[in-house]
């Protein structure tokens, strides 16, 4: 079944089919700065799309814990029928 997506939907599904992206580089992909309402957008039209919180050390060394997207091999096999 066609989805109708919006082009920063588009960018984004393009770019995690290359693999897991950084929640930081999906808002540079789509081209705003709320990468994940725009995965979540995706995941109300059926797609999982797990988030996985990686350590990383913000500029003054402090931890945190931003997303790392990736799309599951199911959600792979939508998209192309998506995309087609």
């Amino acid at each position: 079944m066609k989805k109708s997506l919006n082009p920063r939907q588009t960018r984004v599904l393009n770019a995690l089919e290359n693999g897991p992206k950084m929640r930081e580089m999906l808002d540079v992909i789509a081209g705003c700065s709320n990468s994940p309402e725009l995965i979540s957008s995706l995941r109300r039209l059926g797609l999982e799309i797990p988030c996985e919180r990686v350590e990383r050390f913000d500029r003054d060394g402090n931890a945190c814990y931003p997303g790392l997207y990736r799309l599951t091999p199911e959600d792979k096999a939508i998209i192309r029928g998506w995309l087609k």
